[in-house]
């Protein structure tokens, strides 16, 4: 069966592209509790179980294994379609008023929260905000982001305002250095309750720092592509950065390798030329 292109990756060498070491994962907080949400009913609470027996160690460990601690059910029921966008408003003003990190807060010119449709099937989460983003207060408006667009409607026929973007960061790294550990750990409550509260189909992560963050691994993108995860409830694909395409064009060919196989599960075909 002849394999369909996206119009901006299409004719791309097929060279292997050197992996940089990954970092290690930030230690994740507990999760907090979504405003406005008390009159929604949970679900009735599973029963205590007994301790398990630990397993015994083994030499080496399946990829798989890395997961477990991120299929932790969500606790609270699905958020209604229609109270979605003013609980994002609430949490978009918390995130506005945080100085956890007092030298981002001190340097940005704003907070970047999000962009897209609260009812979107599908989620893409990057890195932090980079000069274009902090100026204009929205995620993936530079050149990667121009990419990314790219990706969403030549690649995938959506528009971008059906999707919902978010960062691990909300603040500029200064220089765009990557997000620190204690800058991720202080930021991920913020990006659990987006997460909570969008509750997408499907997650796209989007970089080594979104993959380790999230997955809470260190093992390397070339091992995590190409095969599914699961992050609480939800399918999640992991893909090059786009800004890590503009410095390596030949690994295009396999974000969109990443991306074909995102459709399928979505049912989507990719648009005619």
């Amino acid at each position: 069966m002849r394999q369909s292109n996206p119009p901006d990756i299409r004719e791309i060498a097929t060279r292997e592209i050197a992996t940089p070491n990954e970092p290690s994962a930030p230690e994740i907080g507990q999760e907090a509790a979504l405003p406005g949400m008390a009159d929604i009913k949970p679900k009735p609470a599973v029963p205590n179980r007994p301790k398990a027996t630990p397993a015994p160690k083994v030499a080496a460990m399946p990829v798989a294994s890395f997961f477990d601690q991120s299929r932790v059910p969500f606790e609270n029921p699905v958020v209604p379609p229609d109270r979605r966008p003013e609980l994002l408003r609430v949490l978009a003003e918390e995130v506005a008023a945080c100085t956890r990190c007092p030298h981002l807060a001190a340097t940005r010119t704003q907070t970047v929260f999000q962009s897209g449709t609260p009812s979107a099937r599908l989620m893409f989460i990057g890195e932090a905000p980079g000069a274009d983003e902090d100026r204009l207060g929205e995620p993936f408006v530079g050149r990667a982001g121009q990419l990314l667009t790219d990706i969403v409607s030549k690649g995938m026929g959506l528009d971008r305002s059906e999707i919902y973007i978010a960062n691990i960061l909300k603040c500029r790294p200064p220089e765009n250095r990557n997000p620190l550990p204690d800058e991720m750990a202080n930021c991920r409550g913020f990006l659990d309750r987006q997460i909570e509260i969008v509750r997408p189909e499907f997650l796209c992560l989007l970089g080594k720092v979104a993959v380790g963050a999230i997955l809470q691994t260190s093992v390397p993108m070339k091992t995590l592509r190409q095969r599914w995860h699961r992050y609480r409830e939800i399918p999640t694909i992991v893909t090059w950065h786009p800004a890590y395409l503009l410095r390596n064009p030949p690994a295009k060919k396999e974000t969109w390798e990443d991306i074909k196989m995102l459709m399928a599960e979505m049912g989507l075909k990719p648009p005619k030329s």
